[in-house]
Formats: C-alpha cells, structure tokens, sequence
C-alpha cells in the first residue's frame, strides 16, 4: 500500500548571469501511481556568477537538498543530483514563469511542469495539533479479514519546540517515518493526509482522548482503521532470524563475473568439519535484493543458509549487482546477464578447498527460480542441482496478468474494476511485446485509458484515479531491458534442457506466481527434457514467500512472524542431501 520516490542531497555548480531568468524558487507536481507529490527547487546565484540550487520534496519531509549541477544553455534548464541518481531536463516558457521537462529517477521518467511560485507561498512542513501529541496504533481492516498495522506519530520538533511534526509508520510492512502532509483536529473530527502513498483519514476522536475511530481511504479503497494511544510503536517479531553462536564459520567474500566486468560480494557459511562439503548458491528474485533478500523485516536467505549450514550444506549468498557491496548496474541488466552472476559464484565456489564442485546447486526464489536454469545449461557440468522456490513456468506477460488479477481481487477490488486493470495491463504488455518502440508513447495510453474508463459507471469512474489507470508503470518503466526480457521469455524451452537434479516447490496460495497456472508448466516441461531426477510439489497453505498465510495477499507477509515455512526448510535439506548421497 505504500509507495516513495526519493531522496538525499549534495554540493552545486555552473556558471550563469545573476539575473538569469531561471533564479527563484520553481514548484511542481510529480505523479507516482496514486500519489501526487510536490518538488520545489530553489535556484539563486552566488558572488561569482555561478548558478546553485537545492531541491525540496515536501510531502517527504526533505528540505534543502543540494544539486551536483545546474545549467540554463538557451532556453532549456538541466540540474543533476548523483546522491539521489537524478536528472532533470526541461524548456523555460517564453514568458519565464514556467519550466516545462521531465524528472528522471531510478528508471522512471516522470513528466512535470515546474511554476515560477513567491516565496511565502511555498510548501512548508506541516504543523501537528497539540492534542494529537503522542504515538498512535491500530489496524487498517482489510477485505478478506486481513489487517495491516499502522502507526501515527506526533513528536516535537527538537529545533523549533513550540511545533509538532507528524509521521506515519506501516509498521507490518516495515516502513516507518512517512511524513504526514497536512493534519488536523476541529472538534472531535481528527483528519490526515499522506500525500507520498495516496493516503487519507478521517475519524472520531473519543472523550478521553485515548482513541480515534475511523476510515483509512487509499486509492479507490475505503477501509475501517481505529487508533488507540500507546507507549510505543510496535516491532516486528521476526523469531526463525538465527542469533550467534553460530556452529559454523562465517565468511566475508567477493568474486567477479569476467562477462560483467563486475565483483560481487556475499557471505559464505560452512559448515564444521573437514569436507569438502556439498554447496549451494542462492539467487533471489526479481527488483534489487541484498543478499539475505530482505523483504518486510524478513530474511529469508538468512534463515535458509542457516538451515542448510547446520546440515552440513555450504551457501554462498549475495548481493545482487549493483545491491550493498556488490558493483555494477541492477536497472540495466537481465535475467540472462544475473545468470552470469550466480555461475560466477558456482565457479567461485568450485575453487574452494572446503567444496565439493561436483556438489555445487543453485537455489532460486522467484525469479531466481528462472536464472537457476538458465545458469545450468550453460554449464551442465558445474551445476550440480537446482531448487527452484515459485519458479515461473509460463512467460512473463501471463505471470503479470494473472498476478495482477489475483492480488487486485484479494486486495477487494470490485470486479469490473479488477478486469479493467488487467485490460489495462494487457494492452500494454501486448503492445510491449510487439517490439514497437513508440506503441506505448503518452498519448496512445491515454487515449486507450479514456477509452477504457468509459467503460466505468459514473461512480466508478469517480473513484478511479487516472494516474493509476497504468498500474505505476511509466513508460519508461516498461521500456526498461528486465521489464522486455522478462515478458516474451518464456522458461519452458530452458527448463526441457535441464539435466540435473531439480526440486520445485510452490505456495498453494502464492498470488505473485500462482502455483495452479505455473506448477503443471514446469513438470511438464522437466519431463519432456527427459529429467527423471526431478520432483514438483505444491505445499498447502503456504504464500509466495513460503509462509503459513490466510489469503496469500503480498500485505500479509509483513505482519506474518514467520519467514519460512519449517516443512520448506526441511524438504529442501532433505532432497539436497539425497542428491549429494546418490552422485
């Protein structure tokens, strides 16, 4: 349910005459998703002659950010910021009052129209009421009986006593310090608004002044959510997460993708005794993850190492390129190029004494269920297994519709509104995987979206905000090298010619890679390779993160406890050690 966009800061420079026409303080709007959120910068002019600037992001809660460079060359204003990896380019009207450009950061270009503003009608941070002073928690009451922990916080500022900020924290999914941009208390009615997630409340507040009873609305989504005053905030309780003493050596290591010109850097357990011992490397899946894969104050990859080196299995995990400390360029490259990544680990591994490289796997999540293969046909003779943990079994584009489909109905979406997204998403994907360059430029997905909505009874279109009609996909999004790949590939070719061991488990309930729609593919597909050493099984009750779940919805697996399910961790054991026992 949350959504953020950037930022940090840094230092200036570019020389411009004092009474350049780009000086002042310039305001516009940037739409991510549902949310709309302001970004102001601030250009001045030092001593020198040299053009500076700063860049706020208000409904974040930044302020002051510097801009690495800043330039006006004609009629076109450029700033870059490397901290926070963004650019900006953009077209100052005849009339100086505005910039007309696009925003681009992490991937995403974002259009956004910047307006010549006074100074004393700039966003400023919110002011918090006194009575709201305190830590506030209660659950947003989800459809299919799921709830999500929220938190409001109204603190002093330590700077300026006499004002009050205010925070909102998603404490399930493990986000904290969003800022809360506008606030306010008029009698009984307590009301807030999160600008960055598309957010709002309304409510009641009682006569002690211990509780406020409401509505949480996000999107097209009104839902109950009731606050009680508390001492604090509450932790996530994370009880598989491994503590020291460990009874196995833990080490620090990086080795280097020759292909990627790149070094990658992870951790390696292994286990006690003389070996060599059997191993496995872990890939995880899709966006970029660290090496534990961290997700919602779970860490999956940690557990499993843990479990496995305590079994006598050596694992290697590591940060994705361009994640933590590993180098290159996560948003650039594909699956077939992090396939190179996990065979430079298999081969880092094999050179170890403590290994043995007849016994090297590769266990995948997700996505990393789709590198698995594709790393053992390239080198049949070095991998020594796979297990693939929700691997894909179809291309990506029926992964994304159906997945789309899934979530949207748990997350209580009314059907004519869940099938218009996926008409939404599949027109897209469609014209994606055509190979025409300019089949998703702005204006035919509006004219497709407007098309579309008229679809909509006038209450749903009322509702349907059309900057989330494209599901937070921006066009540049959709053209990025992964999202290209990731829809036409499909795994089925690769998983036929696989010839070591593999054991693929799913989630009964997973949402994200539905076991009914991909689990049959890759049986099919490993026996018509002639892969007699395989196995596939569908594990009851378990979500896409192999967690015991309700619904298998993605905003359960935050206020889950568990990080993996006892009988995932025990089957994969299992069936590495009979594998290592029968080579």
């Amino acid at each position: 349910m949350l959504a953020t966009v950037f930022l940090s800061s840094t230092a200036a420079g570019s020389f411009l005459d004092e009474a350049s026409p780009a000086l002042g303080h310039w305001v516009g709007t940037l739409k991510v998703g549902p949310a709309e959120l302001a970004l102001v910068l601030h250009v001045t002019s030092t001593q020198e002659g040299e053009l500076e600037g700063t860049l706020d992001s208000p409904d974040q809660g930044s302020f002051g950010l510097k801009i690495d460079r800043i330039s006006l060359v004609e009629q076109t204003l450029r700033f870059e910021s490397q901290t926070i990896a963004a650019t900006f380019e953009g077209t100052l009207a005849e009339d100086g009052q505005t910039i007309k450009g696009t925003f681009n950061q992490g991937g995403r270009a974002t259009p956004i129209t910047l307006t010549l503003t006074p100074e004393d009608e700039l966003p400023r941070p919110v002011d918090a009421p006194e009575t709201l002073l305190g830590i506030w928690q209660g659950p947003i009451e989800l459809p299919l009986g799921q709830k999500l922990r929220v938190a409001l916080r109204v603190e002093p500022v330590e700077e300026t006593p006499n004002r009050r900020r205010a925070v909102f924290d998603s404490v399930d999914q493990g986000v904290s310090g969003i800022p809360v941009t506008a606030i306010s208390v008029e009698g009984k009615v307590v009301r807030f608004e999160v600008k960055s997630i598309g957010g709002s409340f309304e409510g009641t507040l009682d006569d002690d002044r211990t509780r406020i009873e409401g509505q949480w609305t996000q999107s097209i989504l009104s839902l109950p959510l009731s606050f009680e005053k508390v001492d604090a905030v509450s932790t996530l309780n994370r009880p598989q997460h491994p503590e020291p003493p460990f009874p196995y050596a833990i080490e620090e290591v990086t080795f280097t993708n020759p292909n990627a010109k790149i070094q990658l850097a992870g951790t390696l357990t292994i286990p006690e005794g003389d070996g060599p011992f059997p191993a496995a490397v872990m890939v995880s899946g899709s966006g970029p993850q660290d090496r534990d894969e961290t997700i919602l104050g779970h860490k999956p990859f940690l557990v499993i190492a843990d479990h496995l080196t305590r079994a006598g299995i050596a694992v290697l995990r590591f940060d994705d390129r361009g994640v933590g400390a590993s180098e290159g360029d996560h948003a650039s490259a594909t699956s077939e190029d992090f396939a190179t990544d996990a065979l430079a680990a298999v081969r880092f591994l094999s050179d170890r004494a403590e290994i043995d490289p007849e016994t090297i796997g590769i266990i995948g999540h997700s996505e990393g269920g789709v590198i698995g293969p594709m790393a053992a046909i390239k080198a049949p003779e070095e991998v020594g297994f796979l297990v693939l943990l929700a691997g894909t079994g179809v291309t990506g584009r029926e992964i994304i519709l159906r997945q789309t489909d899934l979530i949207a109905r748990a997350s209580g979406l009314p059907d004519e509104l869940v099938t218009y997204q996926v008409k939404v998403l599949e027109e897209l994907t469609a014209r994606l995987d055509s190979g025409e360059d300019d089949a998703v430029d702005a204006e035919a997905l509006e004219a497709f979206n407007r098309k579309l909505l008229e679809s909509l009874s006038p209450e749903q279109r009322d509702a349907m905000d059309e900057s989330e009609v494209s599901l937070s996909l921006s066009n540049t999004e959709l053209q990025r090298p992964w999202f290209r790949f990731f829809l036409s590939y499909d795994p089925r070719p690769t998983l036929r010619q696989v010839a070591c061991p593999v054991l693929a488990l799913f989630g009964e309930k997973d949402l994200q890679v539905d076991p009914a729609q991909n689990a049959s593919e890759v049986e099919a597909s490993l026996r018509e390779g002639g892969n007699s050493k395989s196995r596939v099984m569908i594990l009851p009750g378990l979500n896409h993160l192999f967690q015991r779940a309700e619904s298998g919805a993605p905003l359960e697996y935050g206020g889950i406890e568990q990080t993996i399910a006892p009988e995932v961790l025990n089957q994969m054991t299992e069936w590495i050690r009979s594998q290592v026992q029968g080579s």
